[in-house]
C-alpha cells in the first residue's frame, strides 16, 4: 500500500491549484476533506456530482403527492357538512401538504446519504486523526517512494504537509 501524504490548506483556490498540480505530476488517487463543497476544489478533483439531489427531490415529490392524497381521500371518505363550502378545499390542506413534503423528502435524503456512503466504501475515518472543519482543507494523495506528491504539495503552498 503506498504512503499517503496530507496537505493542509486554508484557501480553497490554493487547494484547487494544488490538486491540479498533483494531477499534472501523475497522482490520480486524490481525496479532499473540507467543511463545505468548495466549487473550485470539486472541479479540480473532477468527480461527478452526487445523485443525492435527485433522490431527495423524488422523495419530496412523493411527499407532496402523499400530502395531497391523504386529506383529500379522508375528506371524501368522511364528508362533513361545512356550511355549504366544498368538501375538498385545498387551502385548508396546505399545511399537511407542506409537512409531508418536508418529512418524506428529508427521510429519503437520510436514507440516500447513508446508502450512497456505504456504496462508496463507507465512512472511513480520515488518516492521521485530523478533522477538517471551519477553515481548513485537507488534500490526501498517494505518494511514491521518491516523495513527488509531498514536493508538489509544499510547492503549491500547503500550510502543513505530513505523511499519514
Amino acid at each position: 500500500m503506498p504512503a499517503r501524504v496530507l496537505g493542509v490548506f486554508g484557501d480553497p483556490g490554493v487547494a484547487a491549484r494544488a490538486v491540479k498540480a498533483l494531477r499534472a505530476a501523475g497522482c490520480q488517487d486524490l481525496r479532499a476533506a473540507m467543511p463545505a463543497p468548495f466549487p473550485e476544489v470539486m472541479a479540480a478533483l473532477g468527480r461527478p456530482r452526487s445523485g443525492l439531489a435527485s433522490i431527495t427531490w423524488s422523495g419530496a415529490l412523493l411527499g407532496c403527492l402523499a400530502g395531497v392524497a391523504l386529506p383529500v381521500t379522508c375528506s371524501l371518505a368522511w364528508p362533513l357538512v361545512v356550511g355549504g363550502k366544498p368538501i375538498v378545499a385545498l387551502p385548508a390542506f396546505v399545511v399537511i401538504i407542506f409537512e409531508l413534503t418536508v418529512l418524506i423528502g428529508s427521510l429519503t435524503n437520510l436514507i440516500g446519504s447513508v446508502s450512497l456512503g456505504w456504496s462508496r466504501g463507507g465512512l472511513a475515518p480520515l488518516p492521521g486523526g485530523r478533522e477538517f472543519h471551519a477553515d481548513r482543507i485537507g488534500i490526501f494523495a498517494d505518494d511514491d517512494p521518491s516523495g513527488r506528491a509531498e514536493e508538489v504539495l509544499r510547492a503549491s503552498g500547503a500550510e502543513e504537509v505530513q505523511r499519514v
